[in-house]
Protein backbone atom coordinates (compact mmCIF):
# COMPACT_ATOMS: atom_id res chain seq x y z
CA UNK A 1 0.00 0.00 0.00
CA UNK A 2 1.57 3.38 -1.03
CA UNK A 3 2.07 6.29 1.88
CA UNK A 4 -0.43 8.31 0.30
CA UNK A 5 -3.51 5.74 0.51
CA UNK A 6 -2.58 4.88 3.65
CA UNK A 7 -2.97 8.55 4.68
CA UNK A 8 -6.24 8.53 2.59
CA UNK A 9 -7.60 5.35 4.91
CA UNK A 10 -6.18 6.61 8.15
CA UNK A 11 -7.95 9.64 7.63
CA UNK A 12 -10.98 8.56 6.42
CA UNK A 13 -10.88 5.81 9.53
CA UNK A 14 -9.84 8.29 12.30
CA UNK A 15 -11.31 7.77 15.54
CA UNK A 16 -11.62 10.84 18.36
CA UNK A 17 -7.97 9.89 19.67
CA UNK A 18 -6.33 9.63 16.24
CA UNK A 19 -7.82 12.94 15.70
CA UNK A 20 -6.99 14.52 18.55
CA UNK A 21 -3.24 13.63 18.38
CA UNK A 22 -2.87 14.85 14.64
CA UNK A 23 -4.55 18.64 15.93
CA UNK A 24 -2.10 18.21 19.01
CA UNK A 25 1.08 17.75 16.73
CA UNK A 26 0.60 20.30 14.32
CA UNK A 27 -0.06 22.65 16.94
CA UNK A 28 2.26 21.65 19.10
CA UNK A 29 5.02 21.88 16.09
CA UNK A 30 3.21 25.32 14.74
CA UNK A 31 3.82 26.92 18.68
CA UNK A 32 7.91 25.68 18.40
CA UNK A 33 8.57 27.26 15.10
CA UNK A 34 6.76 30.54 16.67
CA UNK A 35 8.87 29.95 19.56
CA UNK A 36 11.95 29.52 18.04
CA UNK A 37 11.31 32.53 14.98
CA UNK A 38 12.48 30.55 12.48
CA UNK A 39 12.00 27.27 10.23
CA UNK A 40 14.00 25.54 7.61
CA UNK A 41 15.00 28.75 5.01
CA UNK A 42 13.41 31.76 6.80
CA UNK A 43 12.37 33.18 9.65
CA UNK A 44 8.88 33.29 11.74
CA UNK A 45 7.59 36.93 13.13
CA UNK A 46 4.28 36.28 15.04
CA UNK A 47 1.81 35.86 11.83
CA UNK A 48 4.55 36.15 9.10
CA UNK A 49 6.65 33.86 7.70
CA UNK A 50 9.35 34.64 5.72
CA UNK A 51 11.23 32.23 3.20
CA UNK A 52 14.47 33.26 1.68
CA UNK A 53 16.01 29.84 0.58
CA UNK A 54 14.40 27.51 -1.00
CA UNK A 55 14.66 25.28 -3.91
CA UNK A 56 10.63 24.69 -4.53
CA UNK A 57 7.62 26.31 -3.91
CA UNK A 58 3.88 24.52 -4.11
CA UNK A 59 1.35 25.90 -3.38
CA UNK A 60 -2.36 25.19 -2.53
CA UNK A 61 -5.62 27.24 -2.05
CA UNK A 62 -8.85 26.46 -0.77
CA UNK A 63 -9.94 22.88 -0.31
CA UNK A 64 -13.24 23.80 1.81
CA UNK A 65 -13.59 19.71 2.97
CA UNK A 66 -12.26 18.20 -0.22
CA UNK A 67 -9.85 15.39 0.62
CA UNK A 68 -9.70 13.94 -3.10
CA UNK A 69 -8.42 17.12 -4.81
CA UNK A 70 -5.76 17.37 -1.88
CA UNK A 71 -4.60 13.75 -2.72
CA UNK A 72 -4.61 14.29 -6.10
CA UNK A 73 -1.96 17.13 -5.57
CA UNK A 74 0.06 15.17 -3.11
CA UNK A 75 0.17 12.36 -5.47
CA UNK A 76 1.35 14.80 -8.18
CA UNK A 77 3.53 16.56 -6.67
CA UNK A 78 5.70 13.20 -4.70
CA UNK A 79 4.57 14.77 -1.23
CA UNK A 80 6.90 12.03 0.43
CA UNK A 81 9.94 13.06 -1.54
CA UNK A 82 9.13 16.72 -1.70
CA UNK A 83 8.51 17.14 1.55
CA UNK A 84 11.59 15.52 2.68
CA UNK A 85 13.53 18.07 1.36
CA UNK A 86 13.63 20.78 4.27
CA UNK A 87 14.04 23.55 1.45
CA UNK A 88 11.27 22.46 -0.13
CA UNK A 89 8.08 24.81 1.11
CA UNK A 90 4.35 23.44 0.40
CA UNK A 91 2.00 26.34 1.79
CA UNK A 92 -1.68 26.02 2.26
CA UNK A 93 -3.46 29.50 1.74
CA UNK A 94 -6.36 28.35 4.50
CA UNK A 95 -10.15 27.40 4.46
CA UNK A 96 -9.38 23.69 4.29
CA UNK A 97 -13.11 23.36 5.92
CA UNK A 98 -16.68 23.75 5.68
CA UNK A 99 -18.60 22.96 2.80
CA UNK A 100 -17.01 19.81 1.03
CA UNK A 101 -17.87 16.08 2.27
CA UNK A 102 -15.15 15.42 4.54
CA UNK A 103 -13.39 18.20 5.99
CA UNK A 104 -12.39 15.87 8.57
CA UNK A 105 -10.20 14.09 6.12
CA UNK A 106 -8.94 17.28 4.69
CA UNK A 107 -7.95 18.79 8.79
CA UNK A 108 -6.49 15.31 9.61
CA UNK A 109 -4.32 15.28 6.40
CA UNK A 110 -3.16 18.87 6.54
CA UNK A 111 -2.30 18.13 10.66
CA UNK A 112 -0.12 15.03 9.50
CA UNK A 113 1.70 17.11 7.09
CA UNK A 114 2.21 19.64 9.60
CA UNK A 115 3.64 17.26 12.36
CA UNK A 116 5.55 14.97 10.36
CA UNK A 117 7.12 17.81 8.28
CA UNK A 118 7.79 21.06 10.04
CA UNK A 119 10.37 22.80 8.14
CA UNK A 120 8.74 22.04 4.40
CA UNK A 121 4.81 22.98 5.17
CA UNK A 122 3.05 26.07 5.98
CA UNK A 123 0.07 26.19 7.11
CA UNK A 124 -1.95 29.51 6.82
CA UNK A 125 -5.36 30.62 8.23
CA UNK A 126 -8.47 31.04 6.27
CA UNK A 127 -11.75 33.27 7.07
CA UNK A 128 -13.12 29.83 8.02
CA UNK A 129 -10.50 29.15 10.20
CA UNK A 130 -12.06 31.52 12.07
CA UNK A 131 -15.21 31.25 12.91
CA UNK A 132 -14.69 32.71 16.73
CA UNK A 133 -13.33 35.60 15.64
CA UNK A 134 -16.07 36.17 12.55
CA UNK A 135 -19.07 33.83 12.94
CA UNK A 136 -20.59 33.29 9.58
CA UNK A 137 -23.03 30.85 8.02
CA UNK A 138 -22.70 28.03 6.58
CA UNK A 139 -19.96 26.83 9.18
CA UNK A 140 -21.10 23.25 9.21
CA UNK A 141 -17.50 21.56 10.60
CA UNK A 142 -18.76 21.46 13.96
CA UNK A 143 -21.96 19.33 12.78
CA UNK A 144 -19.68 17.20 11.20
CA UNK A 145 -17.33 16.27 14.05
CA UNK A 146 -20.46 16.08 16.37
CA UNK A 147 -21.75 13.15 13.79
CA UNK A 148 -18.75 11.26 13.37
CA UNK A 149 -17.08 12.04 17.20
CA UNK A 150 -20.64 12.15 19.16
CA UNK A 151 -19.55 13.27 22.75
CA UNK A 152 -15.83 14.19 22.14
CA UNK A 153 -17.13 16.94 19.66
CA UNK A 154 -16.56 19.30 21.40
CA UNK A 155 -13.17 18.32 23.02
CA UNK A 156 -12.05 18.18 19.34
CA UNK A 157 -13.28 21.76 17.77
CA UNK A 158 -11.92 23.02 21.27
CA UNK A 159 -8.67 21.99 20.09
CA UNK A 160 -8.76 22.89 16.22
CA UNK A 161 -9.85 26.23 17.57
CA UNK A 162 -6.80 26.77 19.44
CA UNK A 163 -4.34 25.45 16.57
CA UNK A 164 -6.28 27.86 14.34
CA UNK A 165 -4.72 30.64 16.50
CA UNK A 166 -1.15 29.57 15.32
CA UNK A 167 -1.72 29.69 11.69
CA UNK A 168 0.16 31.88 9.36
CA UNK A 169 -0.84 35.02 8.61
CA UNK A 170 1.22 35.90 5.69
CA UNK A 171 3.94 34.68 3.89
CA UNK A 172 6.41 36.23 1.86
CA UNK A 173 9.12 34.33 -0.45
CA UNK A 174 12.03 35.32 -1.51
CA UNK A 175 11.09 38.93 -0.94
CA UNK A 176 9.11 38.34 -4.16
CA UNK A 177 6.07 36.80 -3.87
CA UNK A 178 3.44 37.90 -1.13
CA UNK A 179 0.68 35.20 -0.16
CA UNK A 180 -2.42 35.93 1.86
CA UNK A 181 -5.55 34.25 2.43
CA UNK A 182 -7.98 37.19 1.58
CA UNK A 183 -6.51 40.17 0.51
CA UNK A 184 -4.42 43.09 1.50
CA UNK A 185 -5.29 45.52 4.49
CA UNK A 186 -6.50 49.17 3.55
CA UNK A 187 -4.87 50.97 6.42
CA UNK A 188 -1.40 52.54 5.50
CA UNK A 189 1.98 50.42 5.65
CA UNK A 190 5.26 51.05 4.76
CA UNK A 191 8.43 49.11 4.43
CA UNK A 192 9.09 50.13 8.30
CA UNK A 193 5.36 48.71 9.65
CA UNK A 194 5.05 46.29 6.91
CA UNK A 195 6.11 42.89 9.68
CA UNK A 196 5.51 44.83 12.80
CA UNK A 197 1.67 45.18 11.30
CA UNK A 198 1.10 41.12 10.70
CA UNK A 199 2.70 40.21 14.12
CA UNK A 200 0.40 42.93 15.57
CA UNK A 201 -2.47 41.16 13.64
CA UNK A 202 -1.48 37.99 14.88
CA UNK A 203 -1.07 38.86 18.54
CA UNK A 204 -4.09 40.68 19.27
CA UNK A 205 -6.24 38.73 16.82
CA UNK A 206 -10.07 40.09 16.99
CA UNK A 207 -8.81 43.22 18.08
CA UNK A 208 -6.96 44.05 14.56
CA UNK A 209 -8.69 44.98 11.59
CA UNK A 210 -5.44 44.00 9.72
CA UNK A 211 -6.46 39.97 10.78
CA UNK A 212 -9.84 40.88 9.32
CA UNK A 213 -8.58 42.43 6.55
CA UNK A 214 -5.89 39.76 5.64
CA UNK A 215 -8.49 36.99 5.94
CA UNK A 216 -11.24 38.79 3.90
CA UNK A 217 -10.71 40.75 1.74
CA UNK A 218 -11.32 40.76 -1.75
CA UNK A 219 -9.26 42.41 -4.59
CA UNK A 220 -12.00 45.07 -6.89
CA UNK A 221 -11.67 47.07 -9.69
CA UNK A 222 -12.27 50.59 -7.33
CA UNK A 223 -11.49 54.10 -7.59
CA UNK A 224 -8.40 55.14 -7.17
CA UNK A 225 -8.95 57.57 -4.75
CA UNK A 226 -11.86 55.72 -2.40
CA UNK A 227 -9.12 52.37 -2.61
CA UNK A 228 -11.65 50.49 -0.46
CA UNK A 229 -15.41 49.72 -0.39
CA UNK A 230 -17.39 47.84 2.13
CA UNK A 231 -17.93 43.79 1.34
CA UNK A 232 -20.85 42.13 0.77
CA UNK A 233 -19.46 39.14 2.87
CA UNK A 234 -20.45 41.32 6.02
CA UNK A 235 -16.56 41.31 7.08
CA UNK A 236 -13.53 43.05 5.59
CA UNK A 237 -13.83 44.91 2.73
CA UNK A 238 -12.91 45.09 -1.29
CA UNK A 239 -9.58 46.82 -1.80
CA UNK A 240 -8.43 49.03 -5.47
CA UNK A 241 -5.02 49.12 -7.14
CA UNK A 242 -3.84 51.53 -5.11
CA UNK A 243 -4.02 49.27 -1.88
CA UNK A 244 -1.97 46.77 -3.47
CA UNK A 245 0.88 49.07 -5.01
CA UNK A 246 0.90 50.45 -1.39
CA UNK A 247 1.24 46.57 0.01
CA UNK A 248 3.53 45.82 -2.71
CA UNK A 249 5.99 48.75 -2.15
CA UNK A 250 5.81 48.01 1.30
CA UNK A 251 6.54 44.09 1.58
CA UNK A 252 9.19 44.92 -1.76
CA UNK A 253 7.45 41.80 -3.05
CA UNK A 254 6.88 41.70 -7.48
CA UNK A 255 3.04 40.02 -6.68
CA UNK A 256 0.59 38.63 -5.00
CA UNK A 257 -1.06 35.05 -4.30
CA UNK A 258 -3.95 34.56 -2.77
CA UNK A 259 -7.36 32.39 -2.35
CA UNK A 260 -10.59 32.98 -1.03
CA UNK A 261 -12.45 33.61 -4.22
CA UNK A 262 -13.52 30.08 -6.20
CA UNK A 263 -12.37 31.03 -10.09
CA UNK A 264 -11.31 28.84 -13.04
CA UNK A 265 -8.63 27.57 -11.48
CA UNK A 266 -6.52 31.00 -10.94
CA UNK A 267 -7.56 34.67 -11.95
CA UNK A 268 -5.31 37.69 -12.38
CA UNK A 269 -6.61 41.33 -10.98
CA UNK A 270 -5.22 44.65 -10.39
CA UNK A 271 -3.13 45.27 -13.50
CA UNK A 272 -1.82 41.42 -13.28
CA UNK A 273 -0.10 42.15 -9.72
CA UNK A 274 -2.46 39.92 -7.60
CA UNK A 275 -3.52 35.93 -8.82
CA UNK A 276 -6.17 34.44 -7.30
CA UNK A 277 -5.92 30.71 -6.62
CA UNK A 278 -8.57 27.85 -5.99
CA UNK A 279 -8.05 24.48 -5.25
CA UNK A 280 -11.45 22.70 -4.33
CA UNK A 281 -12.92 21.01 -7.19
CA UNK A 282 -15.77 19.07 -4.67
CA UNK A 283 -17.95 21.94 -3.87
CA UNK A 284 -17.62 24.24 -6.27
CA UNK A 285 -18.17 22.12 -9.98
CA UNK A 286 -19.09 24.96 -12.18
CA UNK A 287 -15.38 26.20 -11.47
CA UNK A 288 -11.77 24.44 -11.77
CA UNK A 289 -8.92 23.49 -8.85
CA UNK A 290 -5.63 24.21 -9.69
CA UNK A 291 -2.70 24.93 -7.77
CA UNK A 292 0.75 26.78 -8.18
CA UNK A 293 4.19 25.16 -8.46
CA UNK A 294 7.57 26.90 -9.13
CA UNK A 295 11.10 26.99 -8.30
CA UNK A 296 13.64 29.55 -6.64
CA UNK A 297 14.89 30.60 -9.96
CA UNK A 298 11.36 31.34 -11.51
CA UNK A 299 10.23 32.97 -8.56
CA UNK A 300 13.74 35.27 -8.62
CA UNK A 301 12.82 36.71 -11.78
CA UNK A 302 8.88 37.60 -11.95
CA UNK A 303 7.82 40.82 -12.54
CA UNK A 304 4.28 40.61 -12.04
CA UNK A 305 1.16 37.67 -11.21
CA UNK A 306 0.70 37.09 -14.85
CA UNK A 307 4.51 35.44 -14.91
CA UNK A 308 3.02 33.10 -12.49
CA UNK A 309 0.24 31.29 -14.98
CA UNK A 310 2.87 29.11 -16.59
CA UNK A 311 3.52 27.11 -13.44
CA UNK A 312 -0.23 26.87 -12.53
CA UNK A 313 -1.32 22.80 -12.19
CA UNK A 314 -4.93 21.86 -12.85
CA UNK A 315 -6.85 19.21 -11.29
CA UNK A 316 -8.56 17.40 -14.29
Amino acid sequence: MSILLQLAESAANANAFDFIKKIEKAAYTLHAGRQRKRIAGGRVNGGLVEIYDLEDLVVVSDLHGDPKSLFRILSEIDYEQFLSNRMNKLVFLGDYIDRGSDSISTMYSVCHLKGTYPESVILMRGNHEAAAEFPFSPHDFPYEIEDRFGHRAKEIYKKLLSMFTQLTLATLVRHNLLLVHGGLPTEDVTPANFRRSIAFAHKNQVRSRVFEELLWNDPLQIDEIRGKESSRRGFGRYFGPSITRRWLQASGAKAIVRGHEPCLGFKLDHNNTIMTLFSCAEAYPNFRAAYLRLSAAIIDTINDAKDLSPYIRFLT
